[in-house]
């Protein structure tokens, strides 16, 4: 599960903290946070939004959600923060053994809550020691960055995507990261290629494919497209996203590599 950097997930019932928190996160730091008052709804929110933060409140409107702690601690580097309107020494050590990296006692600044996250990504390495390459865009300049999820053109213009239209460029962008096939025919499913249902299924999640999700998905590969070309200045006749059959049934796309290429280790780039 590929964790997204700008992704959060609060829990919370208090509608005034909920929303303050909401707001500041994603007016301030340009977060996407997907908000929710029940403990059952935690777990999917998580796995949906491939969220890298989890900020909780212990109690509710559906009851105690401790047990959540349990419910995601095989997500690896998820980061979560517990905010609570009680303050237990026993009550706060058992949480963090429970998998918790900080427990914060209510009210809480929103700035201080984001802080020690950035705290917490600097001190265990959360995505940071391993960031992802950038995606260059050959000749024209700039860049995607599949850490923060953004376009940046040459001249500095920064286009965020969010929600599934990121999913769906991440996995083109980290394709290229990798030489892996993904099918029996191995010039389709190498250099970059993506098959169509692996893709559909890394926006959607696994589940089972249907026509609805075909739809859906057709629509956010347009609307990746669409802000390719508004980011990307190419000819009319080049495809940024290419796009190959195989046989009657199966189709792959890919970035095209004359336009995009993968950023290079400082190791790699010589000296001077």
């Amino acid at each position: 599960m590929t964790l997204l950097m700008n992704n959060v997930v609060l829990a919370e019932d208090d509608p005034e903290i909920s929303s303050m928190v909401k707001e500041f996160f994603e007016e301030a730091y340009d977060l996407s946070v997907a908000t929710t008052d029940k403990v059952d709804k935690i777990l999917p929110l998580v796995l949906d939004t491939n969220a890298s933060v989890l900020i909780m409140d212990l109690e509710l409107s559906d009851g105690d959600a401790t047990q959540v702690l349990s419910d995601v601690a095989d997500i690896d580097d998820l980061i979560v923060i517990i905010l609570t309107g009680t303050w237990k020494g026993r009550e706060e050590n058992k949480l963090l053994k429970d998998g918790a990296q900080v427990v914060m006692r209510k009210p809480q600044k929103p700035s201080a809550i984001w802080q020690q996250v950035l705290n917490l990504r600097s001190t265990t390495g959360q995505k940071i020691k391993e960031t992802p390459p950038r995606i260059l865009i050959v000749e024209q300049g700039g860049y995607y960055d599949i850490q923060d999820g953004v376009l940046v053109e040459a001249e500095g213009k920064r286009t965020y995507l969010s929600d599934k239209k990121r999913v769906l460029m991440d996995i083109l962008a980290r394709r290229l990261t990798t030489d892996q096939s993904i099918g029996s025919d191995s010039e389709a499913t190498t250099g970059g290629w993506v098959i169509t249902k692996e893709m559909i299924k890394g926006v959607f999640g696994n589940a089972r494919i249907t026509s609805d999700l075909e739809t859906s998905f057709w629509y956010y590969l347009r609307e990746v497209k669409k802000t390719l070309d508004e980011c990307v200045k190419t000819p009319e006749d080049v495809e940024l996203i290419e796009n190959r059959r195989v046989g009657r049934d199966e189709s792959y796309y890919r970035l095209n590599p004359t336009i995009f290429e993968l950023e290079k280790p400082d190791s790699d780039k010589g000296e001077g």
